[in-house]
């Protein structure tokens, strides 16, 4: 019989590091900011330069990283694979679901989970006749106060639980113009949808661009995901009814699978 050897002091040391140094260029990332180089990456997250380097070309070697052409750095496939593995039963029940929503609507369709403050894109699905800007690969990381997604995620949280939450972001100056720029407004959003677990998120993300979006929830009532459609303003808002039934009946076939 063999027995696992115990992780060195060393070894759970750089792991801890690779960690803090994933973790702070997604929340730079989700910021909305320019990304961060490698060295002003290290001095963030408080290493030595030339050890903050090698971290970041290893977990850029390993997928879990990925530099832009600007050289500023970016979440990977890699981790994006590890985030989607959490969810297999979803993901594996998705797929026809959002394909029939992007059919039928000619848009983008999106299962997405949170993560503290940032939304991952687990999967997408696109009409193959549309393929606007903001249509995306799985992997995207997203706020979550202004995406139809995010809000569909937060639709339970309260105003002391949302102020806790966004206690350390900046709100102005990240998402389109209609975006909340307070918790306050947040909330108000959240109000306005939460009685009918349907969010209709108009130019909260990006100009002209509205994402309708409905929670996933567990057999408990809590939101554990959301599906949404993504598309053109002019051609999703006069097919809202529409959308709206085929959302609820997507994210009650996931709740039941």
């Amino acid at each position: 019989m063999t027995t696992r050897e115990p992780v060195g002091k060393g070894a759970a040391s750089s792991l801890r590091m690779a960690l803090r140094i994933v973790n702070t260029v997604l929340d730079r990332e989700v910021s909305g900011r320019a990304g961060f180089t490698v060295g002003r990456l290290a001095d963030e997250v408080g290493v030595e330069r030339s050890k903050g380097s090698r971290t970041t070309q290893d977990l850029c070697d390993k997928g879990f990283l990925e530099r832009r052409e600007d050289a500023t750095l970016r979440a990977g496939s890699a981790f994006f694979s590890v985030a989607a593995s959490l969810h297999p039963g979803l993901l594996r029940l998705s797929r026809p679901h959002l394909r029939r929503l992007a059919v039928a609507h000619g848009a983008d369709a999106r299962l997405s989970v949170r993560d503290g403050v940032q939304v991952r894109l687990l999967r997408t699905e696109s009409a193959a006749a549309v393929a606007p800007q903001w249509f995306i690969r799985a992997g995207l990381v997203t706020p979550c106060w202004c995406t139809g997604a995010g809000r569909a995620l937060l639709l339970d949280h309260t105003g002391d639980e949302l102020a806790a939450l966004l206690a350390d972001y900046e709100l102005i100056g990240v998402g389109g113009p209609d975006a909340a720029r307070s918790v306050e407004e947040l909330l108000a959003a959240n109000d306005r949808d939460r009685p009918a677990d349907f969010v209709a998120a108009h130019g909260e993300f990006e100009h002209g661009v509205t994402e309708y979006a409905m929670p996933v929830r567990d057999p408990d009532g809590r939101i554990r995901a959301a599906v949404s459609v993504v598309g053109r303003r002019q051609d999703l808002l006069p097919r809202e009814a529409e959308i709206r039934t085929d959302l609820a009946a997507a994210v009650g076939a996931l709740a039941l699978g």
